[in-house]
């Protein structure tokens, strides 16, 4: 467990009695107001962890976050493709070291995969870039985004908008992409524009269609450049986001709560993007 962040921004110099640290929240807000403490007024006003309530992905595990990355999107494994059930149905290869892997992947094939990821971002079982991936699944794909019983602000009004949203947005946009060898020639990948051979290991997004492949280091979100956590995406406007940044191309997101404006439920239908099918 890291230090607790909230302790380590404090100016001790103003600090006006010891035991504020267990301050609640809400006295925190109004001292940093009073003392001029911007950053660390930013700090508190983000998503709090229930427990201390420092941001939760300062933590190095959340035990309830590790499950099944299609039941945390809330996605049905019921595939026609076969490559693509299959991947959706065999588990990660955890004997191979690592605490998350494409599956399907022949233990050769995973080294493939992984060779062109910086070494921090490769994760390795109790490495820095296991701790990577368990931050990336909390910011990439926040929980408010997924379901409205993780929601706080949404009133009851929006709550038909927002489940008409999440409905809209799995069925267009939201998927998971899977690993396999290109078998189409000369097949050029859509971020860097360098070809990937017959037989390469290719990332495939169905949203984009069944012709296009990526390099694996190069499957990453249009406006962050981060890798694509556990290959989760969505197609907004032909181009890759992670569902955070894909929610963010419709409207802002709260600064405090995280959570997608109001107004975005609002709009959200006039604006919805249906791409088309590439096949």
């Amino acid at each position: 467990m890291h230090s607790c962040p909230v302790t380590l921004g404090f100016d001790t110099h103003l600090v006006p009695w010891p035991g504020i640290k267990y301050a609640c929240v809400r006295v925190l807000e109004l001292y940093c107001k009073v003392f001029n403490q911007q950053e660390l007024y930013e700090l508190i006003v983000r998503k709090t962890c229930n427990s201390c309530k420092c941001p939760k992905d300062s933590h190095d595990l959340f035990h309830d976050e590790w499950i099944n990355i299609r039941d945390r999107l809330g996605l049905a494994s019921n595939n026609t493709d076969p490559i693509q059930r299959l991947s959706s149905l065999r588990p990660p290869p955890l004997h191979q070291g690592f605490s998350w892997a494409p599956p399907n992947l022949t233990p050769n094939q995973v080294g493939e995969y992984y060779k062109e990821y910086p070494p921090d971002k490769v994760p390795k079982s109790g490495s820095p870039g296991e701790i990577y991936r368990d931050r990336q699944i909390l910011h990439q794909i926040p929980k408010q985004d997924l379901a409205l019983a993780y929601c706080k602000h949404v009133e009851k009004e929006h709550h038909s908008a927002y489940e008409d949203f999440v409905n809209a947005r799995n069925e267009v946009a939201l998927d998971v992409g899977f690993v396999a060898p290109v078998v189409i020639p000369a097949s050029e990948c859509p971020t860097c524009g360098d070809v990937i051979r017959v037989g390469q290991l290719g990332v495939f997004a169905p949203k984009f269609g069944h012709n296009l492949a990526w390099h694996p280091q190069c499957f990453r979100c249009n406006f962050c450049n981060e890798f694509l956590v556990d290959l989760t995406y969505c197609n907004y406007n032909d181009a890759l986001f992670c569902e955070r940044h894909y929610a963010e191309q419709l409207r802002p997101r709260c600064a405090a709560c995280d959570e997608v404006s109001v107004n975005f439920f609002k709009i959200f239908f006039s604006s919805l993007h249906f791409p088309a099918r590439k096949f």
